[in-house]
């Protein structure tokens, strides 16, 4: 089962401009509230019908003192004390077995790498590094390797990372597949 994942990228100019339309909404939101309530207030409508009993209703009325009895004291009953324990003998602690010692932890792999591109030609290195710093990943979050095969040149690898988990690392690889880099795949130093 694969899953999607969606990324929605906005220039700056674009957040700019929703953030002017949000504060604009909310202005026009509360102009026209302020308007509203002003003019309920203050009478302007006062031909409406409704309005004067909100009116009437709005208007305080005074609240009626009510007085509380104190309670009447209740006489007092006598309580006996009561005894005290006897004193026990407390048992021994019984011996604890001594802990098993826990099994060493393996080294687990904790970096993930996706290898974008294997190639002889430096000049599509190159191409491919402006390409990724395009898509978000700066020069320092891209490894070059450059292996010597004797007889057959040189072999440049270029690998974005790392990566913390696996799945992470699964996700950057699916995203290149799509941005024009195929052959990208997984690796696990």
């Amino acid at each position: 089962m694969s899953r999607s994942y969606y990324v929605i990228e906005l220039s700056a100019r674009w957040l700019t401009a929703l953030l002017v339309a949000l504060a604009l909404v909310m202005v026009l939101a509360f102009g026209l509230g302020y308007g509203a309530a002003w003019s309920v207030l203050s009478g302007e409508r006062a031909d409406e019908p409704g309005l004067t009993a909100l009116r009437a209703a709005a208007t305080p009325t005074p609240i009626p003192e009510v007085v509380i009895p104190t309670p009447l004291s209740a006489p007092e009953e006598e309580v006996e004390p009561t005894p005290e324990p006897a004193p026990t003998a407390t048992p021994e602690p019984e011996p604890t077995a001594p802990p098993t010692p826990r099994p060493a932890p393996t080294e687990a792999v904790k970096d993930f790498f996706v290898q974008v591109l294997a190639s002889s030609k430096k000049p599509t290195v190159e191409e491919a590094q402006a390409k990724l710093e395009g898509l978000g990943f700066p020069r320092d979050h891209q490894h070059l390797i450059t292996t010597q095969n004797p007889g057959a040149g040189t072999l440049y690898k270029l690998r974005i990372g790392p990566f913390l988990d696996r799945a992470s690392a699964d996700r950057v690889s699916h995203r290149m597949s799509a941005a024009g880099f195929p052959d990208s795949w997984v690796v696990a130093p």
